[in-house]
């Protein structure tokens, strides 16, 4: 349970921070990984921080408790 909210929290404040979201460029035969712009505003980049960063904080004090 720690683990995935760790994972997901993490992944949440990567967005947030670099503004960039994973994603496949090229044609559908030959597809290759990159980056994309997120185009988030800063109320999503925000949110995103504030989601993520709760995410990790709880991740924290469940794995303190040995939950």
């Amino acid at each position: 349970m720690s683990l995935t909210l760790i994972l997901v929290g993490a992944a949440l404040v990567a967005v947030a921070l670099f503004n960039r979201v994973p994603a496949l460029h090229g044609r559908p035969g030959r597809r290759t990984p990159g980056f994309a712009p997120a185009r988030l505003t800063e109320a999503g980049r925000a949110t995103l921080t504030t989601v993520g960063g709760s995410l990790l904080i709880i991740a924290f004090f469940l794995a303190l408790s040995g939950f």
